[in-house]
């Protein structure tokens, strides 16, 4: 009888162990499927951003007299003109928004979009990016590489804007903030301007950048105007 109980000790014994290390196992498990989830979705909703952020145009601002292109952007919104071709017109251009908002316990990165008019209308389509116990920030950096918090409706678009995604705890979630960058070439409505110009009207500025070389510069300038040419 006592060889039995001494037996069936070890035996509850052994099976608590191995009950314990099944359980930390399984929480271990569940940790790692969550943060491939939540890195999946991250990446998603990056690339996402990339391809908005690649159709930026420079368009003045709608009823103001055109010194400023359309973009206000903060370290929580971005709204922008995009050429996303789903847009009114031959050539798709409508306003993306981007935004964190309050969902509950979570934050949620949402992305609308609407026309481009004045008075701005209504933004609609609301698709979350991402949602979750994070916070979303966003910061710019112009053409020389100096970041700054805001960017209102400036000469130019910024060259780049970064992302940075943090936890719950204010622990980042990225190594480094996600730099997307923005196209500084000339859209193509500066040599074939639309037929509703007074609505839309697109910056087309000459500035050379400082370290360029003022031939060059006298090259892009002979061939944008051979391009013009019929």
């Amino acid at each position: 009888m006592l060889e039995t109980l001494v037996a069936l000790a070890i035996a509850a014994a052994a099976f608590a162990i191995i009950v314990d290390f099944s359980m930390r196992a399984l929480r271990n498990w569940s940790r790692g499927d969550q943060a491939i989830a939540a890195m999946e979705m991250i990446t998603r909703s990056i690339g996402r951003m990339q391809i908005d952020f690649a159709g930026s145009l420079p368009v003045s601002v709608p009823g103001g007299d055109g010194a400023a292109v359309f973009f206000r952007g903060d370290a929580d919104s971005i709204i922008f003109v995009s050429a996303t071709g789903f847009g009114s017109g031959n050539r798709g251009v409508e306003l993306i928004a981007l935004a964190s908002v309050k969902d509950g316990d979570d934050i949620a990165l949402v992305r609308t979009r609407g026309p481009v008019a004045n008075p701005r209308p209504e933004l609609r389509d609301p698709v979350i990016l991402m949602k979750g116990r994070l916070q979303v920030r966003f910061s710019y950096r112009d053409r020389n590489g100096i970041s700054t918090p805001t960017w209102v409706e400036r000469k130019e678009l910024p060259a780049a804007v970064a992302v940075e995604i943090f936890g719950a705890e204010g622990n980042p979630i990225l190594p480094v903030p996600a730099l997307i960058m923005l196209p500084q070439n000339y859209s193509a409505e500066c040599f074939n301007p639309p037929s509703d110009k007074a609505k839309i009207q697109v910056r087309c500025t000459e500035e050379t950048p400082q370290n360029q070389n003022p031939d060059a510069a006298n090259n892009n300038s002979q061939r944008r105007q051979r391009q013009q040419q019929p």
